[in-house]
């Protein structure tokens, strides 16, 4: 056999095997990531952020004492659009009672902005531009959010964009556990 041609195994191997392994290693960090993902009952990761707009940091620590949602977001993200308006309207709903924080995460200041003032969200957002956030969070994409209670533990999480059935029925649960 001449040893610069390939057998059947070894191209076979090659076209099937490689992809496959390529495949199960790419799941295999996704899972990893995933894993940093809080558990509902488990209390978040803090974080510090400076605000997108205007001076100044949020932490969670700010937000503690009452409900919160926090929003991973982006401005180039579609569902993320999709999700703004009725965001806004539950700020508007539950404001008084729950906080809202926004997070934007692999975007461009500039295009962050933009976001915020073309949806007029009226909470604050903070711009995670070293993604410490997202990974402490153990996000693999946008929009996902997390519903928080006020000692800082996880009622819920959404990956994905939120339904506005699930958004309200569960701020509802967050101001009933705090009150």
């Amino acid at each position: 056999m001449d040893p610069t041609t390939t057998s059947p195994k070894a191209s076979r191997f090659l076209l099937v095997g490689v992809p496959v392994l390529a495949l199960l290693v790419i799941l295999g960090i996704a899972t990893y990531k995933r894993a940093n993902t809080p558990e509902i009952g488990e209390p978040v990761p803090d974080f510090t952020a400076e605000l997108l707009e205007g001076e100044g940091e949020v932490s969670l620590d700010d937000l503690r004492g009452k409900p919160a949602v926090i929003n991973f977001w982006a401005s180039w993200c579609a569902p993320c659009e999709d999700e703004a308006p009725l965001l806004k309207r539950a700020h508007e709903l539950y404001g008084d009672q729950i906080s809202f924080l926004g997070i934007d995460i692999k975007d461009a200041r500039p295009d962050a902005i933009a976001f915020v003032e073309r949806y007029s969200l009226g909470y604050p957002s903070v711009r995670d531009e070293t993604q410490r956030i997202y990974a402490a969070f153990g996000l693999t994409g946008q929009p996902e959010t997390f519903f928080i209670d006020s000692e800082g533990v996880l009622v819920e999480h959404v990956a994905g964009p939120v339904e506005e059935d699930i958004l309200f029925d569960t701020l509802d649960i967050l101001v009933r556990r705090d009150a």
